[in-house]
């Protein structure tokens, strides 16, 4: 099999990732590459080189239309338009925000991306709409609820079937997320849960294929 790495720049706004991160490196052998925030630039020249040769990238963390960050927290950019060469011909997972966009921006091939992710307060209260959507009063049991299904629902999706087939990772990822829509309804555990399956219908209807 070819290398496969997971890049995870971990820290407390992408903990709720892990048991994503696990899932796909037993699931394709991957090779988790992390990023610690206090190890300086060679940290970033660690992930830089560990890629290289790999056909598979998968990445969890924060991004925008331009970048994906090694750390939102000190705002330390992994990629952008300097480097972006080094994601061209890879097969790309790129779960952050607005990696739809960055996919486009960069005509990046073979790749899967999404569209805003309010995965945190900071997040909702800063962005306030999702579309036409109001999410600014999402509490944070409102947000946990919404990690948790969006996890749940990548990881009952992600296979070597449907990397291999990103039509059929898009059915697969409604289908998931929609059940998880219908029990966050039944269930009302949560003061916005209306919300949160709103944001929920986003989540898989903002996957973007290139």
């Amino acid at each position: 099999m070819s290398k496969v790495v997971c890049i995870f720049p971990q820290d407390d706004t992408t903990d709720f990732l892990r048991p994503l991160c696990d899932h796909i490196c037993t699931t394709f052998k991957a090779e988790e590459v992390g990023y610690d925030t206090s190890g300086g630039n060679s940290q970033i020249e660690i992930i830089h080189n560990n890629m290289r040769d790999a056909k598979t990238i998968f990445f969890l963390g924060h991004g925008e239309s331009t970048c994906l960050y090694a750390s939102i927290i000190n705002g330390t950019k992994l990629f952008n338009k300097d480097n972006i060469s080094l994601l061209k011909d890879k097969q790309l997972f790129l779960l952050a925000c607005n990696s739809d966009q960055l996919i486009n921006t960069y005509k990046l091939s073979k790749a899967i991306g999404f569209g805003f992710l309010p995965t945190s307060l900071r997040d909702a209260r800063r962005v306030r709409k999702l579309h036409s959507m109001r999410i600014e009063h999402l509490k944070e049991n409102d947000i946990d609820s919404y990690n948790t299904a969006l996890v749940n629902a990548l990881i009952n999706t992600l296979s070597v079937a449907t990397m291999e087939d990103p039509h059929l990772f898009v059915e697969r990822l409604k289908f998931s997320t929609c059940e998880k829509i219908v029990n966050i309804l039944l269930q009302k555990e949560t003061p916005n849960y209306e919300i949160v399956a709103d944001v929920l219908y986003y989540f898989y209807k903002d996957v973007y294929i290139r």
